[in-house]
């Protein structure tokens, strides 16, 4: 056997077993086509009156010529009726199709559509006298091609069967009404039960629309007498209320419309010749106005209102060019003290990065590489703080160079009394004056050199893998037992 005869075998047998309350209904795709029937269950296919019911439901549904009505053929063998050959197509149970593809709901009106075609067809079985009696999620039809609900055997035709084998599984029996179950009777309000549990379960994913709940209720009222006296007359009651719905989303559109051609019409009509109500000049043009460009070439139509706007713009652009110097002054300072509060606390947490007690144990390389990065951060803090508190780029970094002195000092004396209380040697200081440092880079921060500096700098560029005491020691005395410097300690453990 090849591949493809291995692939037709396989799909020739290919089944699907749905478990409907009479029986499991079974499909299997033969030649393309799906050829579909029913095999009962073993305590129903030997009961006799079962057996006649099949046959009785065979003969009176050759004659309904509704599409909703799936036809299906007896099938018997030497221990009788076990099965029913049922028409061809591709069919599913409606709990079938939602659990495979729920989305379906929303899809092409699938739900108004499948409750108004099933009433429908419902109501032509009940006027010859059939119900269905059983609207379970396995005993409600789909066909695949057309989503049309479709159904198949009809619980009217089995009452004399008994009730508790046909309708054994729980899901079957919550959608049949308590006298079917009890006395095995059925008449229209046991019909009506059955849909209105059809019709919770159906709208059990999305919610029961309001008008359809009091319906609802109503109709799977456990006394039969307390339901509606017959589907036709539940059908009409969820028409009245669909169509009440309809009417007011209708009315509310239409309304909407309405205002719209309203609004339409009154902005179409044509406006009379509006009149000019010219206000007065309220006072004359200035003499420094009146050679003013904004006059020139405006012609002999210039009327006085006009005229009236360009002296009233006028006057407000002089009075704003004489604003005291004492209200910018103190918009300056006050922009100042933003900004110095701001820059203070922003750049002592970079510096921090660089100038801290556990952070100078970092080699040459090390450090050069964390200053240019913090020198780049504070450049662009600077900035940005300027630019939120409105003062100028000239001014900030004014104000920043000292900032960043202030600090830097203080954490330089910081680091002294970490060094356990190591003292400078007294020599005479230079400090190299704070560049503009807004642009990142070619910016280095003020250092303290001494005038060992150039020896010390020598020996620096030989060891960059010194640590940062090493490198900035002519700062510091020599003190023979300090356990910091790495020379000393180790003169003393030698």
């Amino acid at each position: 056997m090849n591949f493809e005869q291995l692939i037709e075998t396989r799909d020739a047998r290919k089944t699907t077993r749905i478990r409907t309350p009479y029986g499991y209904f079974n499909k299997r795709l033969i030649d393309g086509r799906f050829s579909n029937f029913v095999e009962f269950h073993d305590e129903l296919a030997d009961n006799l009156l079962f057996s006649k019911g099949v046959q009785a439901e065979y003969e009176a549904t050759k004659k309904i010529t509704d599409r909703h009505q799936l036809h299906f053929t007896p099938n018997e063998g030497d221990d009788g009726l076990f099965a029913i050959a049922v028409e061809v197509g591709h069919f599913l149970t409606i709990g079938q199709m939602l659990n495979d593809n729920p989305a379906i709901v929303a899809q092409n009106d699938f739900l108004e559509r499948t409750i108004r075609d099933l009433f429908r067809f419902v109501i032509l079985l009940n006027e010859q006298g059939i119900y269905h009696l059983c609207f379970s999620p396995n005993n409600v039809f789909i066909r695949k091609s057309d989503l049309m609900v479709c159904l198949l055997n009809h619980g009217s035709f089995y009452l004399t069967a008994d009730q508790d084998v046909l309708y054994d599984d729980d899901t079957d029996a919550a959608f049949v009404a308590p006298e079917v179950l009890k006395f095995g009777t059925a008449d229209a309000h046991s019909e009506v039960y059955a849909l209105g549990k059809f019709l919770q379960w159906l709208y059990q994913s999305s919610g029961l629309p309001v008008e359809l709940k009091s319906i609802v209720d109503r109709a799977t009222q456990p006394a039969p007498e307390s339901r509606y006296g017959s589907v036709k007359e539940m059908y009409k009651a969820i028409s009245r209320l669909s169509g009440l719905r309809r009417t007011v989303t209708m009315g509310a559109v239409a309304l909407a419309v309405a205002l719209v051609i309203l609004g339409l019409f009154v902005y179409l009509l044509p406006s009379p010749d509006a009149v000019e109500f010219v206000k007065p000049v309220e006072e004359p043009i200035p003499d420094e106005m009146v050679d003013d460009e904004q006059l020139l070439g405006i012609g002999a139509d210039l009327d006085s209102a006009a005229i009236a706007r360009i002296v009233a713009d006028e006057k407000r652009r002089q009075d704003s060019l004489g604003v005291d110097d004492r209200d910018m002054r103190t918009y300056n300072s006050k922009a100042e003290a933003i900004f110095r509060k701001q820059f203070t606390r922003a750049a002592d947490q970079i510096l921090d990065k660089v100038y801290a007690g556990d952070k100078m144990n970092m080699s040459e390389k090390e450090f050069m590489v964390r200053s240019k990065a913090m020198t780049e951060e504070l450049a662009k803090k600077q900035a940005e703080i300027a630019k939120s508190s409105s003062l100028s780029s000239e001014r900030s970094q004014h104000i920043a160079s000292e900032i960043i002195d202030q600090l830097t000092d203080k954490k330089m004396k910081a680091l002294d009394k970490d060094y356990m209380g190591l003292k400078t040697v007294p020599q005479d200081k230079k400090t190299t004056p704070l560049p503009n440092y807004s642009s990142s880079s070619d910016v280095t921060f003020p250092t303290t050199t001494t005038t060992k500096s150039s020896t010390s700098s020598s020996s620096r560029s030989k060891s960059s893998g010194q640590d940062i005491y090493r490198q900035h020691r002519d700062r510091y005395g020599v003190d023979p037992y300090d356990p910091i410097d790495p020379e000393n300690y180790q003169l003393r453990r030698k």
